[in-house]
């Protein structure tokens, strides 16, 4: 089920310029925020590389049986069945299992979500006509949708979700003789589906393998509820972390990363260091994208006033609009490169001064898209 409601809104050139004096404010803001983003990440990657490396060299094999207090203090890397005193079981459902280390509850409620879809059109004057589509339609979130948030609130209000997805460990959990830090057990993320075997409480009814709130399941109703399980069973688990006087628990770095590493099934030190470092490194990146985003729509947002000056004849707002965007680039790709090297250079100055001059090439290169200036002569 859908619906549709559609709104159509004018704004002036005053009021356009007004927004864009607005957008020149915030794009002030986000440079400098980029830049600080970006230099942190870096300096973030860099502790992370050498923590890493560090304990790559460092590292100490032992065996899961008995507590090595030669061990006692250092990184090490040990191999063996993982399991829990008790089992995890959820309080609200009385859902558990024989020898579950973590247990997680997925909740989704059935909800109105708003979709918008806008055009506009510029007239000559400077003013801008925009037609926003505003759809109305059912969908299952396992987050609350804030229907209050809405441009048509009537008809569409979501009523609060309760409960909410949750995660919850087992007690008591060994690795062999070593007990296991919940810290590091947060590590442990090899979930599979778990069916509920515990009768199901109070409103709910059995649903597949799990619960339904709401008279049927097979039309759902604003407000219903599904909870389905998984879970995390006893098993053998490699882990690289500090042996503290026979727990397992996260291991602070000198530069103060922290090196807390899980995953199922006998896996080398090095395949565990291996996989953390290209964990490390997509985060890097997804960062990097975020700062460089940041800064270019910074820089546009700088020089929409510039645009707004020229919208009362809607091509040349259009030309002007397109080198503003070549522009902002010209700045944003450089400057981004720079910040990196600069980070580079005050962390790792031989990899940093490749990125500051690569971040100079840019720049000429990137110089020679803009349009270049003739001077006529009489």
């Amino acid at each position: 089920m859908s619906d549709q409601f559609t709104e159509v809104t004018t704004e002036g050139w005053l009021q356009r310029l007004g927004g864009s004096l607005i957008a020149a404010l915030i794009g002030f803001i986000l440079v400098p925020a980029s830049i600080v983003l970006l230099y942190w990440n870096e300096g973030r990657a860099v502790s992370a590389i050498r923590a890493l490396d560090r304990g790559a060299s460092a590292i100490v094999e032992i065996s899961p049986e008995p507590v090595d207090p030669q061990a006692n203090g250092k990184l090490v890397h040990v191999s063996g069945m993982m399991q829990p005193g008790t089992s995890a079981r959820d309080p609200l459902f009385g859902v558990t299992g024989d020898g579950v280390l973590r247990l997680s509850r997925s909740v989704e409620m059935y909800q109105w979500q708003q979709e918008s879809h806008s055009e506009s059109q510029q007239s000559v004057g400077g003013s801008k006509t925009t037609v926003t589509t505003y759809t109305y339609k059912h969908v299952w979130s396992d987050q609350p949708i804030v229907s209050a948030n809405f441009k048509v609130r009537g008809g569409h209000e979501n009523p609060p979700m309760d409960p909410r997805s949750a995660t919850f460990d087992g007690t008591g959990v060994k690795l062999g003789a070593y007990r296991v830090d919940p810290s590091l057990l947060n590590k442990v993320a090899a979930f599979t589906p778990l069916h509920a075997q515990a009768p199901p409480p109070s409103g709910y009814q059995g649903s597949g393998d799990g619960y339904y709130r709401g008279p049927d399941p097979n039309q759902p109703a604003i407000g219903d509820l599904r909870v389905s399980f998984a879970a995390v069973p006893a098993q053998t688990i490699s882990v690289v972390a500090a042996n503290a006087g026979g727990v397992l628990t996260g291991y602070r770095d000198s530069n103060g990363y922290t090196i807390a590493l899980a995953e199922p099934g006998a896996v080398t030190a090095s395949g565990l260091f291996h996989d953390e470092l290209k964990s490390a490194g997509r985060l890097t990146w997804i960062l990097r994208g975020v700062g460089f985003v940041a800064m270019l729509i910074g820089f546009i947002c700088m020089t929409r006033p510039l645009t707004m000056l020229f919208a009362v004849l809607p091509f040349l707002e259009s030309l002007v609009g397109a080198g503003a965007f070549l522009v902002a680039i010209t700045l944003a790709v450089p400057i981004t490169l720079l910040t990196i090297s600069v980070a580079w250079i005050a962390h790792r100055p031989l990899i940093g001064g490749g990125l500051l001059v690569a971040s100079v090439v840019a720049w000429l290169l990137l110089r020679q898209v803009l349009p270049r200036r003739q001077v006529v002569r009489v």
